[in-house]
């Protein structure tokens, strides 16, 4: 198991084969990511039609055949006849295309992990395929811990990190700016946060730009 984050996956080619209940959460997951998926299935979940019109989804409306999904970039395979599930995850796995077997995880090539998020920071969480339900578990218990004042918090840091690569040239100095910022009192203290950036643009103006 090799954990990854994958990014502009709004571009990439998305294919979910299924229609029912289980499929509907999926998408609604895939849509957090700004991922809007092209999904196959002879029915679907009543649901989706409210997705088609916003245009955050694109029905097919057929059995998933190998050529559906044959160009697709990741595939989820979620319906409830696991012959296709099978059959299409064998024929993408040996196509060297990332799949995920809902069902029968050791016959893809990726998993989906329990996933909160807090702004830019993104928590996972996966058991191997041993016990979704213990990663959603762990996941809510990690998530109680950085709760919603990590939004603001990390765009903070996002800011001081985008200044000193800019502005600060010696890498001791760049790692102290760094380190200094992750100190529990700017995760509580806005003003703090203020003062910290207003001490950083005095010593390093943003006139003395780093090449």
């Amino acid at each position: 198991m090799f954990p990854i984050m994958l990014e502009n996956m709004d571009e990439s080619n998305i294919f979910l084969v299924g229609g029912g209940h289980v499929a509907y959460h999926k998408v609604l997951n895939l849509h957090r990511f700004g991922i809007h998926p092209t999904i196959i299935s002879p029915e679907f979940h009543p649901s989706f039609a409210e997705l088609e019109q916003q245009g955050t989804v694109t029905l097919i409306t057929k059995e998933a055949e190998w050529e559906d999904v044959a160009n697709a970039f990741l595939t989820l395979l979620v319906t409830d006849n696991e012959a296709v599930n099978d059959y299409l995850a064998k024929q993408l796995k040996d196509a060297g295309k990332l799949v995920v077997h809902a069902s029968n995880p050791s016959l893809g090539t990726a998993q989906i992990p329990a996933v909160t998020t807090r702004g830019k920071l993104i928590i996972s969480v996966s058991t191997s395929g041993a016990s979704p339900s213990l990663a959603k578990k762990i996941r809510d218990d990690i998530a109680e811990t950085y709760d919603e004042q990590y939004e603001d918090y990390l765009d903070f840091l996002a800011d001081v990190r985008h200044y000193v690569k800019q502005y600060v040239a010696d890498r001791a100095e760049r790692r102290a700016w760094l380190k200094e910022a992750i100190e529990p009192i700017y995760l509580h203290n806005t003003e703090e946060r203020q003062t910290f950036l207003n001490e950083l643009q005095q010593t390093s103006p943003s006139e003395q730009l780093v090449n």
